[in-house]
């Protein structure tokens, strides 16, 4: 604030005392008597009815933090309670000098102005999660069986063609499923197979439906959650998915179900990836990849789903772009698989994301021939996928590089070399390489790797604990006087790096754990979860930690989307900018982190 709005303000400040639990201000009061600046102590602000039924936690504010700024712009009672839960004082600048201050301090009537918009816009996103669009929002996490409209439409498999396509026409449905006299599941029909099936292949109307079904299609059961549809969808390039009852096929949901407001389509992306013939049609898929996470992300899609659905697309695309790459060269008689590390190898992509990959390779040849076989396939890849909007990894770790790209037994020295080493530095560079996951080709050669790597570090406490020590060697951005650590200067100053001092730290925890633990899952949170019960962490303290990660990932997501991906700094969010719940929300994940880190400090003695 300006020195003289400063000295304004000092000379009609009053300070206040309140004990514990005493009520400083509540709607029943009318408009408040006064703007509050917290000195010391602590107020809980109890959730208004809005927040009701949306997991609201009171929230807590500190010393430097105030209240009642939208009150008394508004010249209406508060929204909440603010208590008192510990012995505190405020400054305190009556009613009457609020409107004098927003005249003196240009400076304090903006930070008012942001504040009530950030308000609204709160009180807004409430309103629509209390409404009927807080099952939009919450879709993605329902049960299948909660998705099914109407009963399934079944036929057993000798009934005649021409019957079908007469009923599903009476019926107006997409999907015809062939069922057993049991009502088990043998094969699916839909509105897609008739040109194919039907009218190109001129099928006699009469003979029965077994003869054109798809059977054994891929199916869900009931209690599965929609996105595990979604990545179905997304995976395989299907528009229907059976839902199963035990044995008892119960009906279909769709694409359309699932994604009834997208403008862009995980079957239409997964379609043109499949049928791309060149980089500049995947480049293409690769920008309504990027559409569709920004549409998921407006429908409110939750993080963890969202992260999921454009690693799946995102796998789609390199393995498409591999199979195009490949017929160029001469591989016969090599057996090799494309790995991905890093976040790609963690099923935790957001909309910004660059490259981080390697191939494991067996055959008859000496490696060094393989290799040069290989790493001519390797950089056509990555430049490819560089053209899709996947940047080159800057450190080089990359498929195209010869140190990644490396046969079974080298790799198997490698990570032995990096376990039994006791450089930290060392360790700095290798722990991206421990996420990695079988994308394309021979996953065998994947599989034996990770089996490898869990029989070095099961059991190796120095490992463990040096990998731990790395895992708590950035704390989390908490201050002791103020709520966040933050850029101090440069262009950055004021923001927070979610990425490598946010979600990077429970990535490093959960994989510290993961190892300890024998668990071979690379994502983050399926680590801690798998993880949990083996090293009995409980249930409620994991689905905390799980809950504070995704927040701060979809803090990136929303950042990314407004920002754009090549943004500078596109990981970054000022704290100051976010609105009331948010800035609670932010502290709270970032003290699940602290405390994951608390345990692996207790654990491994450090």
């Amino acid at each position: 604030m300006e020195a003289a709005a400063l000295d304004f303000l000092a000379r009609h400040l009053e300070l206040g005392y309140y004990a514990e639990g005493t009520v400083i201000i509540d709607p029943a009061q009318g408009v408040p008597a006064a703007f509050y600046i917290i000195q010391r102590g602590s107020v809980q602000v109890v959730p208004f009815p809005g927040m009701q039924g949306t997991r609201a936690q009171p929230l807590n504010l500190g010393a430097g933090e105030s209240f009642s700024v939208g009150a008394l712009l508004e010249r209406r009672a508060v929204t909440s309670p603010y208590l008192a839960t510990a012995d505190t004082f405020c400054y305190e600048l009556p009613a009457a000098h609020f409107p004098e201050l927003l005249q003196r301090s240009p400076v304090f009537a903006a930070f008012a102005t942001r504040y009530l918009a950030s308000m609204l816009r709160e009180s807004r996103r409430l309103i629509r999660m209390g409404s009927s669009s807080a099952e939009e929002q919450q879709a993605m996490s329902r049960p299948l069986a909660s998705l099914i409209g109407r009963s399934a439409v079944t036929c057993p498999p000798q009934t005649p063609v021409g019957d079908v396509l007469k009923t599903m026409q009476d019926r107006k449905v997409g999907s015809m499923l062939v069922v057993d006299g049991a009502g088990a599941l043998l094969g699916i029909f839909t509105r897609h197979d008739v040109l194919d099936r039907i009218a190109l292949a001129r099928c006699d109307l009469a003979q029965p439906i077994s003869s054109v079904m798809t059977p054994n299609p891929l199916t869900l059961p009931a209690e599965a959650s929609a996105w595990e549809a979604a990545l179905l969808i997304a995976s395989r390039g299907i528009r229907h998915v059976p839902v199963h009852d035990g044995a008892r096929v119960i009906g279909v949901v769709t694409e359309r179900d699932l994604f009834a407001l997208q403008r862009v389509s995980v079957r239409a992306i997964h379609r043109t990836v499949a049928d791309a013939a060149s980089v500049d049609e995947l480049r293409h898929a690769s920008d309504d990849i990027r559409r569709l996470g920004r549409s998921l992300l407006g429908q409110g899609v939750a993080a963890e789903q969202l992260t999921l659905i454009i690693s799946t697309l995102n796998d789609a695309l390199t393995r498409r772009l591999l199979e195009i790459e490949s017929r160029r060269f001469d591989l016969h008689g090599v057996r090799w698989c494309w790995l991905a590390f890093g976040s790609e190898g963690r099923y935790e992509q957001t909309i910004s994301t660059d490259q981080d990959n390697g191939l494991v390779f067996e055959g008859d040849a000496a490696p060094d021939d393989l290799r040069q076989r290989l790493l001519p396939l390797a950089q056509a890849v990555n430049r490819g996928l560089d053209s899709c909007g996947f940047p080159l990894c800057k450190g080089n770790i990359m498929a195209g590089n010869p140190r990644w790209c490396l046969s079974l037994e080298e790799w198997r020295q490698q990570f032995g070399r990096w376990v039994a080493d006791t450089d930290p530095q060392a360790l700095l560079h290798a722990v991206i390489f421990f996420d990695f996951r079988a994308l394309h080709g021979e996953e065998a050669l994947a599989r034996s790797l990770r089996a490898h790597l869990l029989d070095l570090t099961r059991n190796n406490s120095r490992f463990q604990r040096q990998l731990a020590q790395y895992a708590l060697e950035t704390p989390p951005p908490l201050g002791l006087l103020s709520d966040f650590v933050t850029e101090d200067e440069g262009e950055f100053r004021g923001t927070i790096d979610l990425k490598k001092s946010g979600a990077r730290l429970f990535a490093d925890a959960a994989r510290v754990l993961a190892l300890a633990a024998g668990v071979a899952h690379t994502n983050t949170a399926q680590r801690l979860r798998q993880a949990g019960p083996a090293l009995n962490i409980p249930a409620s303290e994991i689905d905390g930690i799980v809950d504070g990660f995704f927040f701060l990932q979809g803090l990136r997501l929303r950042a990314q989307m407004d920002m754009g991906p090549a943004a500078a700094g596109v990981n970054r969010i000022r704290p100051d900018h976010l609105n009331e719940v948010d800035r609670r929300i932010l502290k709270e994940s970032l003290r699940q982190a602290r405390k994951l880190q608390s345990r692996l400090a207790l654990d491994y003695r450090l």
